[in-house]
């Protein structure tokens, strides 16, 4: 019992050290999802290439849509024009589609959705990881150049993550990019990696938020429920 109690002290201290140490905050993230070395998701969505240059927004929720419903699947263009009639995406004025406005999108399409912003890395890859265990691809507002703070703001889907059979810290994560329309895939990298724009993002409400559509069954969550609605 004493033994058991000295673990247990043990283990809380070296979590209560982890949390109190930005640095050490991504290495404790990547060994919680990686608690099974060698997993390997990348669900496959079709990718979209954006019909304009700034409707990255309307062609995530095009293959997200298209993935969740594949029996009523429609083009990017058919999901911009109604954007458009509505004032949810202005083509030449920032921030073109707002993280509001795609979930208002989403709404006219499907009211099976989840969405909300996370906080920091740990609670992103937490987050993705559930979601793509259980199925469900993430639209994420990311920003253009992944690994430059100072990049304007961008949406892609989070397709997949992997982490490698011999190194539980080596997390990869896959999306689709709309702006080539192919599916790629970036080291995570923690605050400096893929989703590092909860620090600061140019869309209002955008920083560390996040989209899924047609929401398959969950599992119980390690972070809660985080803006379901």
């Amino acid at each position: 019992m004493k033994r058991q109690f000295l673990e247990s002290l043990t283990m809380l201290s070296l979590v209560l050290l982890v949390l109190a140490h930005p640095d050490l905050r991504q290495t404790y993230a990547a060994y919680i999802t990686a608690s099974h070395p060698g997993l390997s998701i990348n669900l496959p969505v079709n990718p979209i290439k954006q019909s304009k240059a700034t409707s990255c927004g309307e062609a995530v929720i095009a293959m997200a849509y298209n993935y969740a419903y594949p029996e009523t699947a429609m083009k990017e263009r058919v999901i911009l024009t109604y954007a458009e009639m509505q004032g949810y995406y202005t083509e030449m004025k920032a921030p073109f589609t707002s993280p509001a406005n795609m979930v208002r999108i989403t709404q006219h399409y499907t009211k099976n959705y989840s969405t909300g912003n996370v906080k920091n890395s740990d609670q992103g890859l937490t987050l993705l990881r559930e979601k793509l265990e259980n199925g469900n691809p993430v639209i994420i507002d990311a920003i253009a150049r992944l690994y430059d703070p100072t990049s304007g703001a961008h949406f892609i889907l989070v397709t997949g993550i992997s982490v490698a059979p011999d190194n539980k810290y080596a997390v990869m994560i896959y999306y689709n990019e709309p702006l080539t329309g192919k599916n790629r895939s970036s080291p995570w990298f923690g605050d400096r990696g893929i989703w590092n724009a909860w620090h600061h993002n140019s869309d209002p409400g955008g920083s560390g938020w996040w989209l899924s559509l047609g929401e398959k069954l969950n599992r119980s969550s390690l972070i809660g429920n985080i803006g379901i609605r």
